[in-house]
Protein backbone atom coordinates (compact mmCIF):
# COMPACT_ATOMS: atom_id res chain seq x y z
CA UNK A 1 0.00 0.00 0.00
CA UNK A 2 1.38 3.47 -1.10
CA UNK A 3 0.22 6.53 -0.59
CA UNK A 4 -0.37 8.96 -3.61
CA UNK A 5 2.63 11.86 -2.92
CA UNK A 6 5.06 9.17 -1.32
CA UNK A 7 8.29 8.41 -3.99
CA UNK A 8 10.05 5.63 -2.73
CA UNK A 9 12.93 6.82 -4.80
CA UNK A 10 12.88 9.90 -3.17
CA UNK A 11 13.08 8.30 0.69
CA UNK A 12 15.96 6.00 -0.44
CA UNK A 13 17.47 9.32 -1.89
CA UNK A 14 17.33 11.46 0.98
CA UNK A 15 18.65 8.51 3.63
CA UNK A 16 21.31 7.27 0.83
CA UNK A 17 22.35 11.26 1.48
CA UNK A 18 22.34 11.09 5.16
CA UNK A 19 24.78 8.04 5.05
CA UNK A 20 26.97 9.49 2.81
CA UNK A 21 27.15 12.74 4.32
CA UNK A 22 28.11 11.10 7.67
CA UNK A 23 30.32 8.81 6.33
CA UNK A 24 32.11 11.49 4.80
CA UNK A 25 32.16 13.07 8.36
CA UNK A 26 34.41 10.06 9.43
CA UNK A 27 36.72 10.24 6.58
CA UNK A 28 37.21 13.32 5.42
CA UNK A 29 38.38 15.11 9.40
CA UNK A 30 40.83 11.87 9.82
CA UNK A 31 42.20 12.32 6.50
CA UNK A 32 42.84 16.01 7.37
CA UNK A 33 44.32 14.67 10.90
CA UNK A 34 46.86 12.43 9.55
CA UNK A 35 48.21 15.10 7.53
CA UNK A 36 47.95 17.64 10.15
CA UNK A 37 50.29 15.01 13.09
CA UNK A 38 51.97 12.98 9.98
CA UNK A 39 55.55 13.97 11.71
CA UNK A 40 54.22 12.52 15.18
CA UNK A 41 52.50 9.54 14.05
CA UNK A 42 53.47 5.87 16.03
CA UNK A 43 51.77 2.49 16.19
CA UNK A 44 51.99 0.81 19.26
CA UNK A 45 49.42 -2.25 20.49
CA UNK A 46 50.01 -0.83 24.06
CA UNK A 47 46.23 -0.32 24.94
CA UNK A 48 47.46 0.30 28.90
CA UNK A 49 46.70 4.55 28.44
CA UNK A 50 43.84 4.91 30.30
CA UNK A 51 42.90 7.31 26.96
CA UNK A 52 42.96 4.68 24.09
CA UNK A 53 41.42 1.91 26.42
CA UNK A 54 38.56 4.15 27.42
CA UNK A 55 38.41 5.12 23.90
CA UNK A 56 38.07 1.19 22.61
CA UNK A 57 35.60 0.28 25.84
CA UNK A 58 32.84 3.25 25.16
CA UNK A 59 33.45 2.65 20.91
CA UNK A 60 32.25 -0.71 21.67
CA UNK A 61 29.76 0.20 24.35
CA UNK A 62 28.20 2.55 21.61
CA UNK A 63 28.25 0.83 18.93
CA UNK A 64 26.62 -2.25 20.42
CA UNK A 65 24.11 0.31 21.68
CA UNK A 66 23.87 1.38 17.65
CA UNK A 67 22.83 -2.52 17.18
CA UNK A 68 20.53 -2.93 19.55
CA UNK A 69 18.04 0.22 19.13
CA UNK A 70 17.56 0.29 15.59
CA UNK A 71 16.52 -3.66 16.34
CA UNK A 72 14.31 -2.62 18.67
CA UNK A 73 12.83 -0.46 16.47
CA UNK A 74 12.27 -2.22 14.00
CA UNK A 75 10.55 -5.10 15.88
CA UNK A 76 7.91 -2.59 16.54
CA UNK A 77 6.80 -1.75 13.01
CA UNK A 78 3.30 -3.12 12.40
CA UNK A 79 3.61 -5.21 9.09
CA UNK A 80 -0.03 -4.53 8.59
CA UNK A 81 1.03 -0.88 7.89
CA UNK A 82 1.19 1.83 5.25
CA UNK A 83 5.02 1.39 3.57
CA UNK A 84 5.44 5.28 4.08
CA UNK A 85 5.20 4.72 8.24
CA UNK A 86 7.27 1.54 8.15
CA UNK A 87 9.75 3.57 6.04
CA UNK A 88 9.25 6.48 8.80
CA UNK A 89 10.38 4.06 11.25
CA UNK A 90 13.33 2.52 9.27
CA UNK A 91 14.28 6.15 8.96
CA UNK A 92 14.39 6.89 12.33
CA UNK A 93 16.64 3.36 13.01
CA UNK A 94 18.97 4.00 10.16
CA UNK A 95 19.71 7.55 11.87
CA UNK A 96 20.16 6.28 15.21
CA UNK A 97 22.39 3.24 14.00
CA UNK A 98 24.24 6.09 12.02
CA UNK A 99 24.59 8.21 14.49
CA UNK A 100 26.21 6.01 16.85
CA UNK A 101 28.78 5.55 14.73
CA UNK A 102 29.60 8.91 14.45
CA UNK A 103 29.53 9.38 17.67
CA UNK A 104 32.09 6.56 17.86
CA UNK A 105 33.96 7.53 14.99
CA UNK A 106 34.22 10.81 16.61
CA UNK A 107 35.99 9.56 19.74
CA UNK A 108 38.19 7.57 17.96
CA UNK A 109 39.14 10.13 15.75
CA UNK A 110 39.95 12.65 18.90
CA UNK A 111 41.59 10.05 20.99
CA UNK A 112 44.01 9.21 17.41
CA UNK A 113 44.39 12.92 17.23
CA UNK A 114 45.60 13.51 20.98
CA UNK A 115 47.60 10.48 21.67
CA UNK A 116 48.85 9.87 17.51
CA UNK A 117 48.49 6.67 17.38
CA UNK A 118 47.93 5.03 14.44
CA UNK A 119 46.38 1.67 16.14
CA UNK A 120 43.01 4.16 17.03
CA UNK A 121 42.84 3.56 13.10
CA UNK A 122 42.21 -0.10 12.97
CA UNK A 123 38.91 0.43 14.78
CA UNK A 124 38.21 3.72 12.76
CA UNK A 125 38.66 1.38 9.31
CA UNK A 126 36.44 -1.25 11.32
CA UNK A 127 33.91 1.31 12.37
CA UNK A 128 33.92 2.12 8.43
CA UNK A 129 33.61 -1.40 7.22
CA UNK A 130 30.52 -1.93 9.50
CA UNK A 131 28.65 1.29 8.38
CA UNK A 132 29.35 0.42 4.60
CA UNK A 133 27.46 -3.24 5.51
CA UNK A 134 24.72 -1.12 6.28
CA UNK A 135 24.30 0.74 3.07
CA UNK A 136 20.97 1.22 2.36
CA UNK A 137 19.52 -0.56 -0.64
CA UNK A 138 15.87 -1.81 -1.45
CA UNK A 139 16.76 -5.62 -0.33
CA UNK A 140 18.58 -4.75 2.70
CA UNK A 141 15.75 -2.28 4.16
CA UNK A 142 13.17 -4.89 3.06
CA UNK A 143 15.07 -7.76 4.79
CA UNK A 144 15.40 -5.27 7.86
CA UNK A 145 12.13 -4.51 8.19
CA UNK A 146 10.08 -7.59 6.32
CA UNK A 147 8.79 -5.56 3.82
CA UNK A 148 7.21 -7.80 1.18
CA UNK A 149 8.37 -8.57 -2.42
CA UNK A 150 5.99 -5.93 -3.90
CA UNK A 151 6.99 -2.70 -1.73
CA UNK A 152 10.53 -4.24 -2.48
CA UNK A 153 10.18 -4.07 -5.70
CA UNK A 154 8.58 -0.26 -5.75
CA UNK A 155 11.79 0.71 -4.94
CA UNK A 156 13.64 -1.13 -7.97
CA UNK A 157 11.03 0.53 -9.73
CA UNK A 158 11.91 3.52 -8.96
CA UNK A 159 15.53 3.26 -8.12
Amino acid sequence: MIENDFDPKLFLARIRLIYHGLLGLLIIPTISFIYIIYNKLLFSFDISKPFILSTIILSCFILTAGYMFPKMIFTKIDQDDLLINKLHKYRTGQIIRMITFEVSGILIMFSFLMTSNLFLLIFLLILVLIMIKYYPTPDKIGKEINLTRNEIDLFKYYN
